[in-house]
């Protein structure tokens, strides 16, 4: 019998905070990043109850874990229980990477670096100038919003069902970041020639995600226009119905899977101080496309 060596007394521990984490396919993607770089470190996803949060970031942090990752539902709770929160995750609201650093807990959010990563590498365009419209007020969208509005975009609209939420994370835009957002009710009539006038439209809600695939976040009175660049951060199923929508009218269309892996990616170098090189980068998400598609 061959003794098993992949976990010793010095392997580092990162993990994954949330509910339900039994589908992530984080420990997948992190733990082949460590057996291919030779980082002698392990990643494991710990299901949380809303009631022990807290003990679990006292228990991770008493553990003396290296990191660890947050989905939801505790990507905004879980930023009262650190020590320290990063000024981009506190303006975006959300933080879903934690790192210790000598016993102390920092918040950071590579949520949307990862999707700007990701944007600008399928689209081959960035945001400076663009007009961009988001549905959508939840932590993705403001997140999402922030990043945009940072990196210069001419006009950031958002849109949701609540128009108080898409106002509110609009005014906070304006006042800390650049003054180039607004806030629309989604069914405003209005928003819809919004809609059809900007040159890229984000879909930040979960609507047409798996197992409701045929779910959208707008009705059949959205019109798309030729050229858009039509973005979903929903990666199950690869194409929703409102990317097949858009594709039917000659538009640009994007899923959620490169954003899904470079915040993994993200998350790995700010534990580890590793950066990791295009070429193996480029070989891993060919990987991480293939499980998806199985699972």
């Amino acid at each position: 019998m061959e003794i098993n060596s992949f976990v010793s007394g010095r392997t580092k521990v990162m993990g994954l905070v949330g509910n339900p984490v039994e589908h992530s396919i984080s420990p997948f993607l992190h733990n082949t990043i460590s057996s291919v770089t030779g980082i002698d470190a392990v990643y494991v996803a710990f299901k949380v109850e809303k009631e022990s949060l807290c003990d679990a970031v006292k228990g991770l942090k008493a553990l003396n874990v290296l990191g660890f990752n947050v989905t939801v539902p505790y990507k905004k709770e879980i930023m009262k229980y650190l020590d320290e929160n990063s000024k981009e995750a506190l303006l975006m609201g959300a933080v879903n990477t934690v790192k210790n650093i000598d016993g102390r807990l920092y918040g950071y959010n590579t949520d949307a670096e990862g999707f700007s990563r990701s944007f600008k590498e399928e689209a081959g365009t960035g945001f400076k100038g663009k007009s961009v419209f988001i549905i959508g007020a939840g932590g993705t969208s403001r997140a999402i919003a922030v990043k945009i509005a940072a990196e210069g975009a001419k006009r950031v609209c958002i849109a949701n069902r609540t128009a108080e939420k898409a106002i509110d994370i609009s005014d906070m835009i304006n006042s800390n970041v650049n003054s180039v957002a607004r806030g629309l009710g989604l069914y405003e009539e209005e928003t819809k020639n919004v809609f059809r006038d900007c040159e890229i439209i984000i879909n930040t809600t979960s609507a047409g995600m798996f197992p409701d695939i045929g779910g959208s976040p707008v009705d059949n009175t959205f019109e798309f226009s030729k050229g858009q660049i039509v973005y979903d951060v929903i990666y199950n199923p690869p194409k929703t119905r409102f990317l097949e929508e858009a594709e039917k009218n000659n538009c640009k269309t994007i899923n959620g899977t490169g954003m899904l892996f470079y915040q993994a990616v993200y998350a790995y170098e700010i534990w580890t101080g590793l950066k990791l090189g295009d070429e193996f980068l480029a070989e891993l998400y060919a990987s991480f496309k293939n499980i998806l598609l199985k699972k």
